[in-house]
C-alpha cells in the first residue's frame, strides 16, 4: 500500500500526541512493508523539501504563517494554508489510502479527490468533536461536516470522543486509541527505592485544564500523608507566571519541595516516569491522555480525572486511582478529592505487583496491539476493524 500521512505540524518541533502518532505511524507502517511519505511542514525548511529518515519519506510542504490577528482569531491559520498545499500534493502523488490526523488537510484531501485523485480516506479525530468549537469560525464548521460526510472512514481515540461525536454531529466514528510506542518506558529498569515519594506533572502547564494548579494545591492538602519525603515535580511548557502561581499555591515550608524540570528532551521522559511514584495527570477534557499509558509502561501507577478519555485507561483500581473532577468547566475543581487520590496511589507504588500490572494495562495501547487494526482500516479495499481496547 502507497500511504501518505498528514499533519501541519511535526515531531519533534511539536510535542504534542497527534504529532507523535504522525512519526511513529510512519515508522511502523514502513516497518510493516508499506511505502510511506508523511506530509508535513517543519520550521527547518520553511519553503519546503524532502527527507528520507530510516524507511519513511518526509515531504515537507512550504510554511506560511497568517497574518497575526487572523490567526488569533482563527480566520486564518497555519492549518489552513497546509490544507491547500496538501490539496497539491495528494494531486501530484499516486497514494492508495491517506491517513490525516487534522481535519483541515482532510478538507484539503477531498478536494483533491473531487480534482480527481483517487485514494481510500481516514481521518482521526485527536481531540474531542463538539460542535461550540466552530461558533466564531462557521465556514471552518461547514468544512467539518464535509469531512464527516466524505471520508471512508473517521478514527477516534476514546469512548468519549466517539460518543460526542455521535451525538453532536450525527457521524458513527471507528473508536481505535492512539497508539503508544511503549518499549522506550518499557526498558527503563525499576529505578533502586530511595525513600523518595515523587508526585509527577508532565504536560503543558500553561493550558489550565491540565490541572497543574489543582495539584500543587492538593500536593499541600496531601503533603503529611505522603510523608517528609515527599517530592512535588513538573515536566513540560511553564512560563515563570505559571511557575510562580505554583509555588503560591505551596505554603512557604513546601516550596523547596518543588522541581521544575522544564521541556527537557524526549529521551528524558522515560526515566523521569520511571523514577516517579506517581505520575498525576488531573486534566479535564482529555480525548485519551497518552502521558498516562507512558507511565503506566514504566510501570508507574497513576491519577487521573473521571472524565472524558482517561476513563479509557485506568481501569483498574490496581494500576492507578480515578478521581471525580466535582463542578468544573474548564479546570478540575475537587483538590480534596485529588489529594486522596495521590495518598491511595502513592501507597500502589510501595506494592511489588504494581509495576508488572502497569506494564500490562500499557500494553493494550501498544503499536504492537494496535497496529494491525489501523492497518486494516486503511487497506483501500476497506475493512474496518474497531472497538474498545479490553
Amino acid at each position: 500500500m502507497r500511504l501518505a500521512i498528514t499533519h501541519a505540524t511535526c515531531w519533534p518541533e511539536i510535542r504534542r500526541g497527534s504529532e507523535r502518532m504522525l512519526a511513529d505511524m510512519g515508522r511502523v507502517m514502513a516497518a510493516r512493508g508499506h511505502d510511506v511519505t508523511i506530509i508535513s511542514t517543519t520550521p527547518g525548511l520553511p519553503g519546503g523539501g524532502e527527507e528520507q529518515r530510516g524507511a519513511v519519506r518526509h515531504l515537507f510542504l512550504p510554511r506560511r504563517d497568517p497574518p497575526a490577528l487572523l490567526a488569533r482569531t482563527r480566520q486564518l491559520t497555519l492549518h489552513h494554508l497546509f490544507a491547500w498545499e496538501v490539496r497539491r500534493a495528494l494531486l501530484r502523488g499516486a497514494y492508495d489510502s491517506v491517513f490525516c490526523l487534522g481535519w483541515h488537510d482532510a478538507a484539503g484531501a477531498l478536494v483533491a479527490r473531487r480534482a480527481g485523485a483517487r485514494f481510500r480516506l481516514v481521518v482521526a479525530m485527536t481531540g474531542i468533536p463538539v460542535r461550540a468549537y466552530f461558533r466564531r469560525t462557521p465556514l471552518d464548521g461547514l468544512a467539518y461536516r464535509r469531512v464527516l460526510a466524505g471520508a471512508d472512514a473517521m478514527v477516534t481515540v476514546s469512548r468519549f470522543a466517539a460518543e460526542r461525536m455521535r451525538a453532536e454531529f450525527g457521524r458513527q466514528a471507528e473508536m481505535l486509541p492512539s497508539p503508544v510506542d511503549t518499549a522506550p518506558f518499557a526498558a527503563q529498569p525499576e529505578p533502586t527505592p530511595d525513600g523518595v515519594t515523587r508526585i509527577l506533572f508532565v504536560g503543558d502547564a500553561e493550558e489550565p485544564r491540565k490541572g497543574a494548579l489543582p495539584l500543587a494545591r492538593a500536593y499541600a492538602i496531601a503533603r503529611t500523608r505522603l510523608g517528609p519525603d515527599a517530592r512535588l515535580e513538573f515536566s513540560g511548557r511553564m512560563a515563570e507566571a505559571t511557575r510562580a502561581a505554583i509555588l503560591d499555591a505551596l505554603p512557604e515550608a513546601l516550596r523547596a519541595e518543588a522541581t521544575f524540570h522544564g521541556v527537557g528532551a524526549v529521551d528524558d521522559l522515560p526515566r523521569l516516569l520511571a523514577r516517579a511514584s506517581v505520575v498525576a495527570n488531573p486534566a479535564v477534557w482529555e480525548a485519551l491522555g497518552m502521558v498516562l499509558i507512558e507511565a503506566l509502561a514504566s510501570g508507574t501507577p497513576v491519577v487521573g480525572c473521571a472524565h472524558a478519555g482517561t476513563l479509557d485507561i485506568i481501569d483498574d483500581p490496581r494500576i492507578g486511582t480515578l478521581f471525580d473532577p466535582g463542578a468544573f468547566r474548564h479546570v478540575a475543581a475537587n483538590d480534596a478529592g485529588l489529594a486522596e487520590a495521590l495518598v491511595r496511589t502513592a501507597g500502589l507504588a510501595a506494592l511489588p505487583g504494581t509495576a508488572a500490572l502497569c506494564r500490562a494495562r500499557a500494553a493494550a495501547f501498544s503499536w504492537d496491539a494496535l497496529a494491525p487494526r489501523y492497518e486494516a482500516l486503511l487497506q483501500p479495499e476497506g475493512a474496518g476493524m474497531g472497538g474498545a481496547v479490553r
